[in-house]
């Protein structure tokens, strides 16, 4: 089952002006529901590729995620996760490094033309194995070789805000070989010491404008937290959460497992963080990678198998079951006859038909792409419904056909339109809309055409104003 997260306001809220600042460097809680698509942009995580593992999935599939993956999808920037080589040479054991290991793992890389502005490897405990100085790590991998360190951070900029990404170095500094006594917390000393946290520190420090801070490394926090032998980090995880509760990081995304699985961590943490373990490129038999989207500053994240096309993720509105768990941080939606739904679809092959419907047999309805993007929307008109719980599936007609499916809840007290987000409607936010959504030729469908004349002008700002115009949107965000 597909499964996503969205950081948002608290339930019964989608603003976060009447919510006291979390940091000086993120909001977790600062997402926020919204008619435009242009808010949106999505990446790939992969993690464990294991290259020099016996058989071929360790190349086949890093090659696969590096091409036609890409291509296809078009993500922002890839991450990896850690574990980019196996240091085996093809054994069980891992007692390299190999230099062999490192060469082919380069070579898939740059035979794809993957340069460090668009691909972030972070070293695991297989990199790191018998080398102390992680040498074969800084001389080869992307981001190593590139910059002359083993921790990254990058920033990505749009019209509508600042990102924060990090990628820090959890595997263990002490070069110690591998270990198969479990006392000896299975071959593996992760961690991070005074100097990881003190660049980490900074790099939270020099972006105080960021909308959201997302943290990458290769270890759970805790030991055994997919399996009696995964690792935890065994020195320096307190120095990190007080920095994560600092500074607001709203996810920290791993791999080491080889399972995925989502949920929040809340020991020793104010609010919580959303945990994300990616599973194995490289070893796993299903879930080998993940795609996320940042939409309206809310976080969404699908698992996808290497090949299955299509792959459909619903980004608005916030889905408030977390599998079999409720989402702490999801939104409710308001009864407003403009109820945005939107979704990506990637495939290889044309998408011939996106459509959405609500609550389990209900009418589908036609999405339309917007401007040969991957991006579909819909508008569901609310107005009518009852408040409470409901489900929203979206289905993709491509490869082959496939539904992505979310639970919402309708809050008759919340309004939608509140474009600058000062918390009421009026004069600017109809300015917005027409900047937003001002397209004069809408024979194929678009945003905002609310009166169905195939054209986006002041008769539909009149409808808007109409519908929407209410002057006090206090939880409208």
């Amino acid at each position: 089952m597909k499964r996503r997260l969205f950081f948002q306001p608290l339930l019964i809220s989608l603003v976060i002006f009447i919510l006291p600042p979390l940091s000086i460097a993120g909001n977790p809680l600062g997402a926020y529901y919204h008619w435009s698509s242009d808010r949106l942009f999505w990446f790939m995580i992969i993690s464990d590729s294991h290259i020099g593992t016996g058989g071929s999935q360790d190349t086949d599939y890093l090659t696969w995620a590096v091409n036609e993956a890409r291509e296809v999808i078009d993500p922002l920037f890839i991450v990896n996760a850690g574990d980019l080589t196996d240091s085996t040479n093809g054994g069980v054991i891992p007692n390299g490094p190999y230099q062999e290991e490192w060469d082919r793992y380069r070579q898939i890389l740059d035979a794809a033309g993957i340069d460090a502005t668009f691909y972030f490897d972070i070293p695991g405990n297989h990199d790191a194995y018998n080398d102390e100085d992680f040498a074969y790590h800084l001389a080869n991998s992307i981001q190593g070789s590139a910059s002359g360190s083993t921790q990254y951070s990058w920033v990505r900029n749009f019209p509508f805000g600042s990102y924060h990404f990090l990628g820090v170095c959890t595997a263990g500094n002490d070069g110690a070989p591998f270990s198969i006594s479990p006392w000896d917390n299975y071959g593996d000393h992760a961690g991070l010491d005074q100097g990881e946290l003190t660049f980490i520190e900074s790099q939270l420090m020099n972006h105080p404008d960021a909308e959201l801070t997302l943290m990458f490394g290769h270890h759970p926090f805790d030991a055994g937290y997919s399996s009696w032998i995964d690792t935890g980090l065994t020195y320096g995880l307190q120095s990190l959460l007080d920095l994560i509760d600092d500074y607001g990081v709203s996810q920290y995304g791993f791999g080491h497992t080889h399972d995925y699985r989502e949920n929040f961590y809340y020991d020793d943490l104010f609010q919580g963080v959303f945990y994300l373990n990616v599973a194995s490129l490289g070893k796993s038999g299903q879930d080998h990678y993940a795609i996320m989207a940042v939409d309206g500053n809310g976080l969404s994240v699908v698992p996808a198998d290497k090949g299955t096309w299509p792959v459909v993720l619903i980004t608005a509105p916030v889905d408030q079951s977390m599998g079999n768990q409720s989402n702490p941080f999801a939104y409710e939606v308001p009864r407003s006859p403009g109820n945005p739904i939107r979704a990506l679809v990637f495939d290889k092959n044309p998408v011939v038909g996106v459509e959405f419907r609500i609550d389990e047999g209900g009418d589908w309805h036609e999405m339309e792409q917007v401007d040969d993007t991957p991006v579909w929307q819909g508008f569901w008109n609310a107005s009518a419904s009852i408040p409470g719980p409901h489900v929203i599936e979206v289905r993709a007609y491509g490869s082959t056909v496939v539904t992505d499916r979310i639970e919402t809840s309708i809050n008759p007290e919340l309004c939608i339109g509140d474009f600058n987000r000062d918390g009421n409607i009026d004069d600017s936010d109809l300015a917005a809309f027409a900047a937003d959504f001002g397209r004069t030729d809408c024979t194929g469908g678009c945003e905002g055409n609310f009166d169905g004349d195939n054209d986006v002008d002041g008769s539909d700002l009149a409808v808007f104003a109409a519908d929407f115009g209410r002057t006090d949107c206090p939880f409208d965000h």
